[in-house]
């Protein structure tokens, strides 16, 4: 039960696609819940990869992909693109600490942050377009469980001096045994490629250590924005390997 609990809770936090009410437990509060969120990638980028091949069955593949990102934006991604693009204005403000902070929870996008989701979405669909559309499903699952587990990296590194936030119990609480069950819950879905396997995983642990050392450094510590960001990047990593 523990284990469906907290599959649910992430599920609802990281997607948009509803379940029953009774089965999403009160509250927040459970640093462990974090590592389910490669198992929730996985599955939404399965399904979306699928809906995507459907797509690609009557378009070309280009506006395929661009279709299939549109959906995976609607299905949840949303939620980490949001924290791509308020880093990138973070990022463009040249602050430092608590002012570097407050850009980012800024709800109005800058010049950053809307450069940053264009080139963001675009690299993502022009990547996807490189690989076969029978290969979408499993390519999808593949990226959406190599990204939440960058985002799980940046948790287990970073720090959280602040007393409120989403992030809060993820990074404070986020130990190295829940990063192993990341991965553990990570790995179905990236068996399908066996190749690219461990440069995926090699880049998602540089890109999560990369960024929780930068923002530990420049803004004191991982907020919720750093950890969406942070799941962005190990997509398009993903992505890129697959393709290349």
């Amino acid at each position: 039960m523990t284990f469906l609990r907290r599959l649910a809770l992430q599920w609802a936090l990281l997607t948009r696609l509803p379940l029953p009410a009774s089965w999403v437990p009160p509250g927040l509060d459970d640093a462990p819940s974090l590592s389910w969120a490669p198992l929730v990638g996985g599955v939404l980028g399965l399904g979306t990869g699928a809906c995507g091949w459907l797509l690609a069955r009557s378009l070309p593949p280009l506006p395929a992909a661009w279709g299939t990102c549109g959906l995976y934006a609607l299905a949840g991604w949303a939620l980490h693109l949001d924290g791509w693009s308020d880093l990138a204005d973070g990022f463009g403000s040249g602050r430092r600490g608590e002012a570097l902070r407050e850009v980012m929870k800024d709800s109005r996008i800058g010049g950053f942050g809307a450069l940053a989701l264009v080139w963001g979405v675009g690299m993502w669909s022009l990547l996807l377009a490189q690989i076969p559309a029978s290969r979408w499903p499993l390519a999808l699952a593949f990226a959406g469980a190599t990204g939440r587990f960058a985002l799980c990296v940046a948790a287990w590194r970073g720090v959280y001096p602040w007393e409120s936030g989403m992030g809060r119990c993820f990074v404070r609480e986020y130990r190295g045994a829940h990063l192993a069950l990341a991965l553990l819950l990570a790995a179905p879905f990236l068996l399908p490629f066996p190749g690219g396997t461990p440069l995926s995983l090699c880049g998602a642990a540089l890109a999560g250590l990369g960024m929780a050392g930068a923002f530990n450094r420049r803004m004191g510590g991982v907020n919720g924005d750093v950890l969406g960001g942070t799941e962005v990047l190990g997509e398009l990593i993903a992505l890129g390997i697959l393709a290349s």
